[in-house]
């Protein structure tokens, strides 16, 4: 029962009405109201004190002494399980505490027991050049970033079976149609290169050999003009990782004679390039699809990389701003991005 349901039936009992009265014009259990009324016989309830007494509630499992143990270990060792937690709190001692319980503990001081996230490995060197980037280019604005063509390579695979898939079945289903996973024994591996702008899409070229300075060079032959000028226009700039295929000296005098302009890229910085964003979500795409053969693989993944469309894209280079704030506010660390 609520506050002033308490209220009113206390006032009706005191005016002379039956529980089977109160029940009825409170729309009320007769039990319950009968419960209620109980306990102000046993202990005459006030108007000033219908609200529930505190209860003591059940004991905790842990004392305050394993509580700041628990504490000062999580903090000391943000990589030990809870098993293992519960195990060193205990002491070696017969009454072990739950998994539960060290996650609610840990939960009263703003810890949680999650995924840890991947991000690159940065060296001295490699902080101080994201953070020299994003400094000078914290000022961009949207119009700025439209300019950039991005590129990079990746891959994706034949078949979806990366890991275990979750389904929803029945019991008798385990071996239905279609609730099984397909799986493939020798997986094709495709690699491509592509390029993107704020504008949408650029081209998906399929890389058939190992990437060399001479296969670079025959790609950007094919492409690099083309897509700068159509997604950025004709002053596009131009942003490649530090791949040594990247960086030799045929890749610089052949920018540098058609009077592309480079972005310098820092290195280990995938998280400032929206391109990885969209690899990210084209491989999920496909695999989704799960193309059982080289040629379906390659028809699948061209579909996927055109229909994530200019919306898509210009949502990923509107967020640079924000990377580039990210970066600085990191200290040139590794960014959520």
């Amino acid at each position: 029962m609520d506050l002033a349901n308490r209220g009113a039936a206390l006032a009706l009992y005191r005016g002379g009405s039956t529980q089977v009265s109160i029940a009825e014009q409170l729309q009320i259990p007769r039990s319950t109201i009968q419960s209620f009324l109980s306990k102000h016989h046993k202990d005459p309830i006030s108007d000033e004190t219908l609200a529930d007494r505190p209860r003591a509630g059940r004991p905790r499992a842990t004392t305050e002494k394993q509580d700041r143990l628990l504490h000062r270990t999580i903090l000391k060792d943000a990589s030990m399980q809870t098993d293992d937690l519960a195990q060193h709190i205990s002491g070696g001692g017969s009454m072990m505490v739950s998994d539960r319980t060290i996650r609610r503990r840990a939960a009263e001081w703003g810890l949680y027991h999650r995924v840890q996230r991947k991000t690159p490995a940065l060296t001295r060197s490699h902080v101080q050049k994201r953070l020299d980037f994003a400094n000078a280019h914290i000022d961009w604005s949207f119009d700025d970033w439209s300019r950039v063509l991005f590129s990079d390579e990746s891959s994706v695979q034949c078949g979806s079976n990366h890991g275990q898939q979750w389904i929803w079945r029945r019991i008798d289903e385990a071996w239905a149609d279609g609730k099984t996973q397909p799986t493939i024994k020798v997986a094709t591996t495709m690699k491509f290169w592509c390029s993107m702008s704020a504008a949408g899409p650029g081209s998906l070229h399929i890389i058939e050999e190992s990437l060399t300075s001479d296969s670079y060079f025959k790609i950007l032959q094919q492409h690099l003009i083309a897509d700068g000028t159509r997604l950025c226009g004709s002053d596009f700039l131009f942003q490649q990782d530090n791949h040594p295929s990247h960086k030799t000296e045929r890749i610089q005098r052949f920018l540098e004679e058609k009077g592309i302009q480079e972005l310098q890229w820092p290195p280990n910085s995938p998280d400032f390039s929206p391109i990885e964003n969209m690899f990210s979500v084209l491989k999920r795409l496909v695999a989704e699809r799960c193309p059982p053969s080289k040629d379906d693989l390659i028809r699948i993944t061209l579909e996927e990389w055109e229909n994530l469309g200019s919306d898509y894209t210009h949502a990923l280079v509107s967020s640079l701003p924000d990377r580039m704030q990210a970066a600085m506010t990191a200290g040139g660390g590794a960014t959520k991005y």
